[in-house]
């Protein structure tokens, strides 16, 4: 396959970066993408922009050269450092994809939001004319296989039960939640199904809080109550639950904040995969941490068993799509014969039309592209099984030699 990854995602950096590739999305898209770019090896692009992840997709043929072409750029555009941006290739590349688009790469495993903006990154592309052949063919794909995981595995709710996970961890231990005060820390993907979780439990309020300053934004659309940086202290000590999820790399919650506390219990949930907090806050006799670790850990079986169905029809459908960009190798002289075969039907009708008038012509135009496409049926078929198994060479010297086609116009 030649395809190329080159990009990150809310694993590898902080959101803060993730936000400045985002911003420079279309300046990086213009120098790697846009027709006037020089000669890298490019054929197509498709870029992946949203706030947990930026990925640059093209088919190369010579991956080396334009991997170090697209890092460059991204480096000229914002001065990232290039060790944290991943290089994939092939069916790496094509695996990542799929697993983008069906959510298991997201911040939620199995979010459904991830598709449609898959789906939009490929349109974009489109309209601007940046796709190529095959990397059309590679996201169309993704699309379909991101259908077949929700459809066929319910994957979302799979996702959705993290949250609820903990909170049922949370009223194991005799917790009450309704009427509370919750502190949601993170206005992405997460917060938003947290806020979502919480009000089903009918805690009182919850307030939103975000170190990247998003949390007006999300309180104006999720009905929240925003809290600002300088608000943020006293926002610990009034309410009654913590969730973390802001996926910042950093520490957001600290001992010394939750040792000045004078509540019984505090249970915080970190979902962050980064860790929102600080590891020795586990250590205080106050509060109740439940971590990612621990709700895996306590997750039903059949949430592991959904995540393992989904990585198998993922591999699946990468194996297929493998098979199919094979058999697609022979494409071009498939059409060549096409057009070579569809010249002499026109030539005879025309001959036909110019003798013996329309009606005759049009009855020998139908019965010679049905006994044509009977004919080439078959050759058609063998031409592309042919380059499954890397055959290429000899049906080519053998479709060439038979019919007379010209070998430059196959070649090039």
């Amino acid at each position: 396959m030649n395809i190329l990854l080159v990009g990150v995602s809310f694993r590898d950096i902080s959101l803060q970066d993730l936000s400045l590739l985002e911003k420079k999305s279309e300046e990086i898209r213009q120098a790697i993408c846009s027709h006037e770019v020089a000669d890298t090896g490019i054929e197509g692009c498709v870029i992946v922009s949203t706030c947990n992840r930026f990925e640059v997709y093209a088919e190369t043929e010579r991956p080396e050269e334009s991997a170090q072409f697209i890092l460059k750029k991204i480096f000229e555009s914002t001065g990232l450092n290039n060790s944290e941006i991943k290089v994939r290739k092939g069916q790496d590349a094509t695996t990542h994809l799929f697993r983008v688009s069906a959510g298991l790469e997201s911040m939620i495993v199995g979010e459904v939001e991830i598709a449609g903006q898959v789906k939009r990154s490929l349109v974009q592309s489109q309209q601007l004319r940046q796709t190529s052949r095959i990397t059309e063919a590679l996201f169309q794909r993704a699309s379909e296989v991101s259908k077949k995981v929700a459809t066929d595995t319910g994957l979302g709710g799979a996702g959705r039960s993290l949250i609820i996970g903990g909170l049922d961890i949370v009223k194991a231990q005799g917790f009450d939640l309704s009427g509370k005060i919750a502190l949601v820390i993170g206005t992405g993907a997460y917060a938003r199904v947290v806020t979502t979780a919480l009000e089903r439990e009918s805690v009182a309020e919850i307030l939103s809080y975000s170190n990247s300053g998003r949390a007006e934004i999300f309180a104006q659309a999720h009905g929240t109550t925003p809290i600002a940086a300088d608000e943020f202290a006293e926002a610990i000590k009034s309410c009654d639950l913590i969730v973390a999820c802001s996926g910042s790399h950093g520490v957001i919650i600290t001992a010394e904040q939750i040792s000045e506390l004078t509540k019984t219990l505090l249970p915080i949930i970190d979902l962050s995969l980064g860790s929102d907090v600080e590891p020795s806050v586990a250590t205080l006799s106050n509060v109740m941490l439940v971590d990612l670790e621990e709700i895996y850990r306590k997750a039903p079986l059949e949430h592991h068993e959904t995540i393992a169905h989904a990585e198998e029809l993922i591999e699946i459908s990468v194996e297929q799509f493998k098979q199919d960009l094979l058999a697609r190798r022979n494409d071009p002289l498939i059409r060549l014969l096409r057009e070579h075969v569809e010249n002499i039907v026109e030539s005879e009708v025309e001959r036909v039309r110019h003798k013996s008038g329309d009606e005759l012509a049009d009855h020998v135009s139908r019965s010679l592209h049905h006994v044509t496409k009977t004919i080439f049926h078959k050759p058609t078929t063998a031409v592309r099984e042919g380059a499954l198994v890397d055959e290429i060479d000899e049906y080519q010297r053998a479709i060439k030699t038979l019919f007379g086609l010209n070998s430059g116009a196959i070649d090039g």
